[in-house]
């Protein structure tokens, strides 16, 4: 960790709008873009391009690079395409509109923000994992919890509003889902023992139409005084377009590591949650992980698909992977289950609970599955699925320990270590089955996500500082590129003036393991195929 008080004073400090007007949005001929966080609404992280193939994916050379910022380290953010513009943010919140093709900066926005406002910004390094774009807007979500709103062309602010309250120890740290004039937001991202929620706004105004919680109210008998909540929403909440029907992944129960106070399964927590994206109101959720101890949360964004599972019409599904390191597979419109995956990587058994002296369990508390998006390819009926390999030794806290935890702080129920190397894998299932067609090993781990291209790629970053490329058939390693920086999230790949791009920004992610590359400052790469 490192200490914020310079990097928060500089951020206050350079609160505004930078000038310079934005181009066109509109898309022109042979040019691709990639509008949402995960692509389409559906969140697939495939990219119906062929341009880069498993021919020539080795002749990717780099177009352009941009920093993240001076004294800027951990980088999460997803870059979206709209048109020919690229946005982005930094891990200080800070907004970028740059030429997709060159790179050249259209405008750029530092919103105010005070990473001194709550326990859980203040103790940790800021991330942020992107903007939303929706009717000629960019909306962003801050460390401080705010909800700004920005022209798309200029990046002058619309509105602003306050989701919650950062004292408290929430904070937002991935964007939200623009569905029907709505933004759709969740949070917080911590593990203050808080109750997650989802909430949506006007998209125009910034009024808040809805907010749902997770977790019901606080039960008095509870045996501890500040530890009850949990179902934290992570990652981006996803529509589905055709139903109109919201779907988030949440946390695990808090305190994380004993179950004192709630036997059995936890509703609600560790789970796919469905709610109509309207009205808010739950449709249904299903647990992925009963009785938790282990912070197993179902940490990534779902993903929608059809699936042919043998009735001769294509089942509307959605799934997600948990950090116990498998994936899941439900009814879209039931929460009924369809399959289960194997677990990804390694699994002890048994499978000890945390004590006071500790319990060595893998997968730790960093997966498993971790946050990085699976991408699902359509033609082939594969997903592709990234996992860390990634062992740790749990010691539960006494009980004087939890009573003098501080209201906003993490709450985990006590601490956990390294035990062993951390490596990684990519690995290639039937979601209709949960069967694994293939599995590649990878030497350290691999938590920012994947994507796929019509071009029979695989491609994804790990935290030796790597770009991979895999055969989609098979998962072998057809090219890789050294970064020389921890990868924290995935790849996009878009089109502009005929030529194919593939974007990533690496730097690291607050998951880190013992042994891995050193962290260097943010980049953005951009690639393409040529000179």
């Amino acid at each position: 960790m490192r200490s914020l008080f310079t990097l928060a004073i500089t951020v206050l400090l350079l609160a505004g709008c930078g000038g310079g007007g934005g181009a066109e949005n509109e898309a022109g001929s042979g040019d691709v873009d990639w509008p949402h966080w995960g692509n389409v609404a559906e969140n697939t992280h495939y990219a119906d391009l062929d341009q880069v193939d498993r021919d020539n994916v080795g002749k990717l050379k780099v177009a352009w690079t941009r920093p993240e910022g001076k004294n800027q380290f951990a980088w999460e953010t997803f870059p979206i395409v709209v048109g020919r513009t690229m946005y982005y943010d930094t891990g200080t919140d800070q907004v970028y509109a740059v030429d997709a093709a060159t790179g050249k900066v259209r405008w750029t926005y530092s919103p105010p923000v005070d990473f001194l406002a709550g326990p859980a910004i203040a103790t940790n390094e800021p991330v942020s994992r992107g903007v939303t774009y929706g009717d000629g807007r960019i909306y962003l979500t801050t460390a401080d919890d705010q909800l700004i709103a920005l022209d798309a062309k200029t990046g002058k602010p619309h509105w602003k509003t306050q989701v919650i309250d950062p004292s408290q120890g929430n904070t937002m740290n991935s964007p939200g889902a623009f569905f029907d004039g709505e933004l759709i937001v969740g949070g917080p991202a911590g593990d203050a023992g808080l109750r997650g929620f989802v909430a949506a706004y006007d998209a125009a105004t910034g009024k808040r139409l809805w907010r749902t919680f997770m977790i019901p109210p606080r039960d008095k008998r509870h045996p501890f005084d500040h530890s009850y909540g949990g179902g934290d929403v992570w990652m981006p909440p996803v529509v589905d377009p055709q139903t109109g029907t919201a779907y988030v992944s949440t946390g695990n129960p808090t305190p994380g590591f004993t179950n004192a106070g709630r036997p059995g399964c936890n509703p609600m927590a560790d789970a796919t949650v469905a709610l109509d994206a309207k009205t808010g109101t739950i449709e249904w959720s299903h647990t992925e992980l009963c009785n938790d101890s282990w912070d197993y949360d179902t940490v990534q964004a779902p993903t929608v698909l059809d699936l042919d599972t043998g009735s001769g019409d294509a089942t509307r599904a959605v799934g997600a992977g948990s950090k116990a390191g498998f994936w899941t597979t439900l009814d879209a419109q039931t929460g009924d289950l369809i399959a289960r995956s194997p677990y990804i990587g390694k699994y002890s058994r048994p499978h000890l609970r945390p004590t006071r002296k500790g319990a060595v369990v893998c997968p730790g508390i960093f997966g498993g599955i971790e946050y990085g998006p699976p991408s699902w390819s359509a033609p082939t009926r594969s997903l592709f699925i990234a996992a860390n390999d990634f062992c740790m030794r749990y010691k539960v806290a006494s009980r004087a320990e939890l009573e003098e935890h501080a209201p906003g702080e993490d709450e985990l129920g006590g601490t956990t270590e390294q035990v062993g190397p951390a490596t990684g894998v990519v690995a290639a299932l039937d979601p209709a089955t949960g069967k694994v067609r293939w599995r590649t090993d990878l030497p350290r781990p691999a938590n920012g996500g994947t994507l796929a291209t019509a071009g029979g790629l695989v491609l994804l970053g790990d935290d030796d500082g790597f770009l991979y490329a895999l055969d989609d058939r098979d998962g072998k390693i057809l090219w890789r590129y050294d970064l020389k920086r921890r990868i924290g999230s995935a790849p996009i790949a878009y089109e502009v003036d005929g030529v194919e791009y593939v974007a990533i920004a690496a730097g690291g992610s607050l998951v880190e393991a013992e042994g891995t590359a050193p962290d260097r400052p943010g980049r953005l790469f951009v690639f393409r195929l040529g000179d």
